[in-house]
C-alpha cells in the first residue's frame, strides 16, 4: 500500500542529506592530503543522495495531483531547472579557471576538448566515456538518466515491497555486468540502481514511526561504519536497502538547533557539493588557510542559492505551471447570414 502522506518539509530527511554530503566532503578533504581510507564512506555519501533522492521526489510526485503525461512533464522541467543551472555554472568555472579534476580534486589543467566540455554540461559523461571536469559530477549522469525512470515507477499500480525487493535483486545482478563487459560500459546506471529503489521502497511502506527519533543519527552512522569497515558495492547496496526499509519507522526529529543546522545544510548541499573542491583548490592549495576554507563553505553555498539556485528552481516552477494550465477556450466568431450582409 503506498504511503498516503504527501510528505513536505522532513527533519529526518534533512538530515540523511546533511550527513550525505558532509561524508562526500570528508572523503575530498582527506584525499587532499593524499589519506584514502574515506573513499568507501565518500561513495557512501552519493549513495545516501540517491535514496533520499529517489523518495523526495516520490513525494513531490504525490503533492502535484498530476497523473500520465502531464506528470512526466511538469517532473522533466522541474528537474532540469534543479540540476542543469548549477552544474552548468560550475563547469564553465572550472573551465574558465583552467581547472581540471586530477583525482585529488582541483588542479590548474589544459582546458577540456569539445566532447568533454560539451558532456560535462549535458551531464553524459558516462555515455561519452568521458572525465568529469570537476570529481563530484561523476554522480550527475546517473541521477538525470534515473530521473527518466521515476514517473514511471511513480504511476505503476502495481508497485509493491515484494516486486521492488525483486527488482533490487535482480539489478544487483545486472550490475556486475557493466563492470565485467567493456561492450556494456554505456549502461553504468545499472550499478546504482539498487541504491536508488530503496528511496521508493520506503515511500511504498506505510508509515509507522515507532523508533526514537534520537536513534535515526545513529542508524545512519551504524550504516556508515559498516560500509567504512566493508567498502564494497553490495555491503553499500544493502546498507541503502535497510536504509530505505528503516526511514518509515523513525519518529520526527525534534530538537530545535538540530532541525535548524540540518535544514541550512540540506537547503544549501547542492552548492556544497558542486562547490567544495573549488574551496579545497582555492584556499587548501592556493592559500593553506582553513579560515578561508570554512568562510567559503559557510558563505558561498548560500549565496549561490539564493541569487542563482533558487530563481532558477521559480523559473521551473513557473515554466511546468504555465504548461499545466487548461488551454483558454476558443473563441468562435459568427459570421454574419449571407442575406443579411450588406
Amino acid at each position: 500500500m503506498p504511503n498516503t502522506l504527501s510528505r513536505g518539509a522532513s527533519a529526518n530527511l534533512d538530515l540523511l542529506r546533511s550527513i550525505a554530503v558532509l561524508l562526500v566532503l570528508l572523503n575530498h578533504l582527506t584525499r587532499h592530503y593524499r589519506y584514502d581510507h574515506f573513499d568507501g564512506i565518500g561513495l557512501f555519501g552519493v549513495l545516501l543522495f540517491f535514496v533520499h533522492t529517489s523518495l523526495v521526489l516520490m513525494y513531490s510526485m504525490q503533492r502535484s495531483h498530476l497523473t500520465g503525461f502531464a506528470l512526466a512533464r511538469d517532473f522533466y522541467i522541474r528537474r532540469f531547472f534543479r540540476i542543469y543551472p548549477l552544474s552548468i555554472l560550475a563547469v564553465l568555472s572550472a573551465v574558465a579557471l583552467h581547472l581540471h579534476a586530477d583525482g585529488r580534486g582541483l588542479a590548474i589543467a589544459p582546458r577540456p576538448g569539445p566532447l568533454e566540455l560539451v558532456s560535462n554540461l549535458l551531464l553524459t559523461q558516462n555515455l561519452t566515456y568521458s572525465n568529469s571536469i570537476i570529481g563530484p559530477l561523476w554522480s550527475l549522469p546517473l541521477e538525470v538518466q534515473m530521473y527518466v525512470f521515476l514517473p514511471f515507477l511513480f504511476l505503476w499500480r502495481k508497485r509493491s515491497l515484494g516486486v521492488l525487493l525483486l527488482l533490487w535483486v535482480v539489478f544487483g545482478v545486472l550490475g556486475h555486468f557493466p563492470q565485467t563487459i567493456p561492450a556494456l560500459a554505456w549502461f553504468t546506471l545499472l550499478l546504482y540502481v539498487p541504491n536508488f529503489l530503496p528511496g521508493i521502497m520506503a515511500f511504498t511502506l506505510p508509515e509507522r514511526r515507532l523508533v526514537p527519533s534520537w536513534l535515526w543519527p545513529v542508524f545512519i552512522l551504524l550504516l556508515t561504519a559498516l560500509v567504512f569497515w566493508m567498502p564494497t558495492r553490495r555491503v553499500s547496496g544493502v546498507a541503502c536497502l535497510l536504509l530505505g526499509l528503516g526511514i518509515p519507522f523513525f519518529k520526527e526529529i525534534g530538537f530545535r538547533p538540530l532541525k535548524f543546522v540540518a535544514n541550512r545544510i540540506a537547503t544549501y548541499s547542492y552548492g556544497i557539493y558542486l562547490g567544495h573542491s573549488f574551496f579545497i583548490w582555492y584556499a587548501l592549495t592556493e592559500h593553506h588557510s582553513w579560515i578561508l576554507f570554512w568562510g567559503m563553505w559557510l558563505v558561498i553555498p548560500a549565496a549561490l542559492y539564493h541569487i542563482f539556485e533558487r530563481p532558477a528552481l521559480e523559473v521551473g516552477k513557473r515554466v511546468a505551471e504555465r504548461l499545466s494550465l487548461p488551454a483558454p477556450p476558443r473563441l468562435v466568431t459568427q459570421q454574419p447570414n449571407a442575406e443579411g450582409a450588406d
